[in-house]
This record gives C-alpha cells, structure tokens and sequence, in this order.
C-alpha cells in the first residue's frame, strides 16, 4: 500500500476509533493528531481522560510515531517511563522498530500501544504496580529484553547473536547453534536472530556497543 492511501485510511480509523484525536497536519508534512484518549475498562466504564500529541515519522509508515502526553496527568518521573516534557515510552524500542519496519500506522501505534500504556498507568495508581510486564530504564531494559525475549541469558550469546547478524555469519538452520546449547540453530536462536533481523540496524550497532563496553 503506498503513504499516500495508508494516510487516507489511516485518518479514517483514528476517527472512529478515536473521535476526540483531531488530526492538525497530514497535508505535505507527517500525520499529527492533537486532542483526547477516553479510557475505559474492559467492561466499558470510563475511567479517565488524557490530553495527547501523536505525531507520524517522516518515513511513514515505515518509522516509529511519538506520543506526548499534554495534560500533566501523568506525574513527570522516570519510573512512570515519561520524559519531563511528557514524551511517552509506551514499549521498548525494539518491539516498536520491529512492528514497524513491517508498516505501522498511527492508528495501529496508538490502539495497540498508546491506549494500553495509559491504561497501565491508571492501573498503577489503583494497585500501586503495573498490569503488564515493566522493561527496566536504560540499557537495563534493553538487557531485560534480550534475556527474557530473545532467550539470550548472558552477554556472551547476546553479542554472538548481534555479531552473527551484523557480520551475516548465522550459522544454516541444521547447524549447531552458536550459544553451546548443542541443539540445531533452527530450534534455538533462529527465531531471536529473525526477530532482531527486521530491526534497523543501527539499533543493532548500538546494543552490541553497549555489551560490550559493559561486560568486555
């Protein structure tokens, strides 16, 4: 589909899914969306409202949109994963990146990844934790996420599995994998090395940077 048709849909669904995000620009310049989210459970009782900012990238729908939360209801602080100008961390960056380099439309970024982040948070100030899994800050959350993922438990498979997808040397699907599990690459780290494959590489140069700077 090209941008052009996919920004006309897309528009279209924001609108019935979303009635209160008002879209301001799209006409020669990146799909923005200004207004409100209603939250309701999954019962339908509303439960709270909040002021957004939801702004396509320049490659759309190739590239990641960002949300900015207008209204100061979430409190400013790194453990509610919001910049102090309100920019939003709705999900690590390599789910994001991954989703998008298969096409991702600001409707999509905020049904499946705004609206949960925000109803998190309300569930947060009920329970005093979050309902679904919490990625760590920093590089942490990035090591949390290969670990728990991408089945890389150590920083040595972490930097093979980046360094045999950087450098194209993977072994074939029937060989043994790299990680000294003695099973068949296939039945191992083949999905983790697919998964991190559709991913911009430069995310990639900058994970294997950071392990190794860590732990070599």
């Amino acid at each position: 589909m090209n941008s052009k048709k996919a920004i006309i849909l897309d528009v279209a669904r924001m609108s019935d899914l979303f009635p209160k995000l008002i879209l301001v620009s799209g006409e020669g310049s990146p799909l923005r969306f200004s207004g409100e989210i209603d939250i309701c459970d999954s019962a339908g009782v509303y439960w709270d409202t909040f002021k957004v900012n939801v702004k396509a990238p320049v490659n759309y729908p190739h590239g990641v949109p960002v949300v900015q939360e207008t209204g100061s209801r979430i409190e400013r602080i790194a453990d509610r994963h919001i910049s102090p100008d309100g920019f939003c961390c709705v999900a690590i960056d390599h789910v994001l990146l991954h989703h998008a380099a298969r096409g991702l439309t600001v409707t999509e970024f905020v049904q499946r990844y705004v609206y949960p982040y925000l109803a998190n948070h309300l569930y947060f100030e009920k329970e005093g934790y979050y309902a679904d899994q919490e990625y760590l800050h920093a590089f942490q959350g990035v090591e949390q996420f290969y670990r728990e993922t991408l089945n890389a438990p150590n920083a040595a498979t972490a930097i093979k599995l980046l360094e045999g997808i950087l450098l194209r040397k993977l072994p074939s699907r029937n060989s043994q994998c790299f990680c000294g599990s003695f099973k068949k690459f296939k039945y191992c780290h083949k999905l983790a090395a697919d998964y991190l494959s559709r991913i911009n590489h430069n995310r990639l140069i900058e994970d294997l940077n950071s392990f190794k700077i860590k732990y070599t």
